[in-house]
Formats: structure tokens, C-alpha cells, sequence
């Protein structure tokens, strides 16, 4: 009989962690963000944090999962919800609104 394992609301598996830190340094890669941060909220849930600006840096986006809505949540730097859904459509979503918020063309 197999074991249920009821992970908590927030919870980011090993994959998941190593696929948004790979995002995160293809955006540092294209100069969109300076730095990620793995940090928790004030649930004490997981929340990823993209930072850019150097020496006067600041926050440009945090990532989050939502069980209640089997989502992974996506919001900018003020707060404001960006994005939900899959992991993929997340990061697909994210990576055309830090393209066009670094001043960059849309990809054709």
C-alpha cells in the first residue's frame, strides 16, 4: 500500500528548485536581474526572489506556489500579482515581461 505525503501549501520539490534557479541565471545571464534569492514569507512558505539594480538593488520578482490553486504564482517587485499556472507557462510568462521591462525587443 502506498504512503500518502501531504507536502505543505508552499512546497517546491528538488526539480522544481533546480528549474527556477536555472531560469534565474539565464535571466542574470541576459542582464535582466543581478542576483536570486531563495527566501521565506511571513507563513513561513518557500518564495524565490529575483533582484536587479547592483549596488541599489531591488526587488523585481518573487515566485510562489499556491496548492489551493495548484498554481505556482508569479508577482513583480511591488507585489502585484503577474502570473499563475504551470511552472513552465510561469516561467514562459515571466521571461517576456522581464524581457520588456529591461527595454528589450519581444522575441519574433
Amino acid at each position: 500500500m502506498a504512503e500518502i505525503i501531504e507536502f505543505p501549501d508552499n512546497f517546491f520539490g528538488k526539480h522544481d528548485r533546480e528549474r527556477v534557479e536555472s531560469f534565474a541565471g539565464h535571466e542574470v545571464a541576459h542582464g535582466r536581474a543581478t542576483r536570486w534569492h531563495w527566501a521565506k514569507d511571513d507563513d513561513d512558505d518557500d518564495i524565490f526572489q529575483l533582484f536587479a539594480g547592483g549596488a541599489d538593488e531591488y526587488l523585481i520578482l518573487s515566485l510562489s506556489r499556491d496548492r489551493e490553486q495548484d498554481a505556482y504564482c508569479a508577482h513583480d517587485g511591488e507585489g502585484r500579482h503577474l502570473v499563475s499556472g504551470s511552472l513552465d507557462h510561469l516561467m514562459a510568462e515571466v521571461d517576456a515581461y522581464l524581457t520588456a521591462l529591461h527595454g528589450e525587443p519581444p522575441a519574433s
